[in-house]
């Protein structure tokens, strides 16, 4: 099943990012939290923990089992870096068991390393080693390096999450929009092959960014398409703030 929504200046895709992004003009800027195997390892059971969790984590155990998924990052970056044009940035969010492989499929597809972002969740995730509140975000760029927006951006940002759609590994907006910020100007086309529940069009629209979207899963794809409706709505809040 394919599908294509336009709003306003997004370009959502209801279907595989293999068979769509051959298809799309060249981005200027990819940002992505790309789909990768994570250990549900942690407690034996959120039961064991005072209070438990809620949630999507009501079912959180620490069996080591591997959550699966059906793409690998050699798979899908070189169609990514296909579809971006001449000296874009790019930035693929991971945990710290999938950094290095995720980095060298990156490389191995013409992707340069810039560096390795931290972000700082303020909320622990549970597990029997150390607890994690962190994320990465791999800074990569192709062709010829140039300088971001604003070189005073420190590579370790504390944002608490606060989700806003019940997606498992739904992003902040606000970390979406520091990025995209300082590595895009207002027109150009922000790319996320793996949208989710559109955080990243969410983001891109809000400071007046063109975005192209591909998620295939209809569930997400239908409330992305809701949340960039909703953003489009609203408008560049931050620009008449700024105004």
């Amino acid at each position: 099943m394919s599908r294509v929504e336009i709003i306003g200046n997004a370009t959502l895709h209801l279907g595989n990012a293999l068979d769509v992004l051959p298809t799309i003009a060249a981005a200027d800027l990819v940002c992505s939290d790309p789909p990768y195997r994570v250990s549900k390892g942690g407690f034996a059971s959120n039961l064991q923990l005072e209070g438990g969790f809620g949630g999507w984590m009501k079912d959180y155990g620490n069996h080591g089992d591997i959550v699966e998924c059906d793409i690998e990052f050699a798979d899908w970056m070189p169609a990514v870096f296909a579809a971006l044009g001449e000296r874009a940035h790019a930035y693929f969010m991971s945990n710290g068991r999938n950094v290095k492989d995720m980095q060298s499929a990156a490389e191995g597809a013409g992707f340069r390393f810039h560096t390795l972002l931290v972000w700082d969740k303020r909320t622990a995730l549970p597990n029997k080693y150390y607890q994690n509140v962190t994320e990465f975000g791999l800074f990569m760029f192709k062709g010829k390096a140039r300088t971001i927006n604003d070189p005073a951006s420190k590579n370790l940002v504390t944002i608490f999450q606060r989700d806003e759609s019940a997606h498992p590994t739904e992003k902040p907006v606000e970390l979406m929009r520091l990025w995209i910020g300082n590595s895009s100007s207002v027109g150009d086309t922000v790319l996320d092959p793996f949208m989710g529940s559109g955080t990243t069009g969410v983001a891109a629209l809000q400071i007046n960014r063109s975005f192209v979207g591909i998620e295939k899963d209809a569930r997400w794809f239908d409330i992305a398409c809701r949340r960039i409706e909703d953003a489009q709505r609203q408008g560049s809040l931050f620009q008449e703030q700024a105004a």
